[in-house]
């Protein structure tokens, strides 16, 4: 992919006198998310030298009222003056040609990026000319070229590799006397990274690339790092968690004023010889697969097949196979990442954003999920024992840790009736807790297990 820098330098650089805006503007104002519809908006001179005149005809034109809505460029970045939009629809690849484009985004909701068409390429070039390369409108999906390096890559999985607490480091399999060397007995791990340099880091460069005015460590889980050995894979789930049933309806449900995951950020910090898709199976393969970066093109052949068969699997893991060379999946490639939202542009959770992690038939992967919520999370951090008193980063000193391990496939975890993550056989899932919290184990809808945690993790 070309580089916008080797672009730029056959490109006119306005200067600030070009986007005056004396004569006026002319814009084409979207639906946050929206590529289609646009409503188009002129502005006089007059008009346009105004923030609150700008603000208002945008807000009438995408929201039906001149105060509902707040105003985005392509990029996600905030406008508020005709000039400022006039300036970012000039910026390389942050719009299609044409029109200068204004997205409104209605205050009690977050940006969220126009997907174009599968294909279409857009440049931030406020974040050191990261792209975002649409994969797929639905579930919401773009490949990121620049979130992070190698360096970045590697920095965290010695993060992980660093963490000395039981319950949240990585168990290490290794060989030889030296170094660390991954073992290839059929094993899966993950640990969780907070505030190292690194993660904080990627988690303050996903907020900006996301749009959000500021970081806010509460609508930030964890870095989750983890690490799949042969044939380990895991079953296809969604992100966004579940409301509980004595919770009012508005506390979990984004389009309802609640709060929950809105976008995950997947990083791949190594290379894997053969498996390791990021797999979306209510989703197509797209017709140019084969265009698309990291988008997998091929069908299962013999060689697939024949790794498939020798592997020791669970139940679910042949069939997600099948779907890892037939469906909408992305290969692992160190330093890569994507960008997939669990949430439509208007707060609504997407079924379609499920999503699995593919058995790795050959070699072994290294990645991460970063995940963002759209508001702070309404009960505290689950995974570091945040007092949820909306200071960020207290630590309870009566919290515990817990690990669930299982010798099914399929398990969820649910504290009250949310659901906190899944759990399978060498997949243990871990959470940061309270004496007296109750949780359950259930499988397809049947509750298997009721555990109350005690003083010291012990449920």
């Amino acid at each position: 992919m070309l580089r916008l820098a080797a672009l730029l330098a056959s490109l006119h650089v306005a200067s600030s006198d070009d986007h005056s805006c004396a004569a006026g503007l002319t814009m084409d104002v979207y639906a946050n998310g929206a590529s289609t519809d646009p409503v188009r908006v002129e502005l006089d001179g007059g008009h346009c030298g105004t923030m609150a005149a700008f603000e208002a005809a945008v807000s009438r034109a995408a929201c039906g009222d001149p105060a509902a809505c707040h105003v985005r460029d392509g990029a996600g970045r905030r406008v508020r003056k005709c000039s400022q939009l006039s300036r970012s629809s000039a910026d390389f690849g942050v719009q299609p040609p044409g029109v200068a484009r204004a997205y409104g985004v209605r205050r009690d909701m977050r940006f969220v990026f126009a997907t174009e068409h599968v294909g279409f390429v857009r440049y931030l070039p406020h974040l050191g000319n990261m792209t975002l390369t649409t994969l797929a409108e639905r579930p919401r999906l773009f490949a990121l070229d620049g979130f992070m390096s190698g360096d970045d890559a590697d920095a965290l999985v010695a993060d992980a590799l660093a963490i000395e607490d039981d319950e949240h480091k990585l168990m290490q399999s290794s060989t030889g006397a030296k170094g660390y060397h991954v073992s290839s007995i059929r094993t899966s791990e993950n640990a969780w990274v907070k505030d190292t340099a690194t993660a904080t880091k990627l988690k303050k460069k996903a907020f900006e690339m996301l749009g959000f005015d500021s970081y806010d460590e509460q609508m930030a889980d964890g870095v989750q790092v983890l690490r799949y050995n042969n044939s380990n894979g895991y079953v296809a789930h969604k992100d966004f968690l579940s409301r509980p049933a004595d919770v009012d309806a508005k506390a979990m449900e984004p389009s309802l004023g609640g709060a929950n995951r809105m976008a995950t950020v997947f990083l791949y910090l190594t290379d894997v010889a053969q498996g390791g898709q990021t797999v979306f199976p209510k989703a197509e393969r797209p017709a140019n697969a084969a265009a698309l970066p990291g988008v997998e093109a091929r069908d299962v052949d013999e060689k697939i097949a024949a790794l498939r068969d020798a592997m020791e699997v669970q139940t679910w893991e042949p069939k997600l196979v099948g779907q890892c060379y037939s469906k909408l999946a992305v290969r692992p490639a160190r330093a890569s990442a994507i960008l997939f939202y669990s949430q439509r542009p208007d707060g609504t959770l997407d079924d379609y954003a499920t999503h699995g992690g593919c058995p790795v038939l050959d070699g072994t992967k290294w990645a991460a999920n970063l995940w963002v919520w759209n508001k702070a999370m309404p009960f505290g951090s689950s995974r570091f024992g945040d007092k949820g008193d909306g200071k960020s980063g207290d630590k309870n000193p009566q919290s515990v840790d817990v690990t669930f391990s299982t010798q099914l496939d399929a398990v969820e975890i649910f504290w009250k009736e949310v659901k906190m993550g899944d759990v399978a056989v060498g997949v243990p899932f871990n959470v940061n807790s309270f004496p007296g919290h109750g949780f359950t184990a259930r499988r397809r809808g049947r509750i298997l297990e009721e555990f109350t945690v005690g003083k010291h993790g012990n449920a």
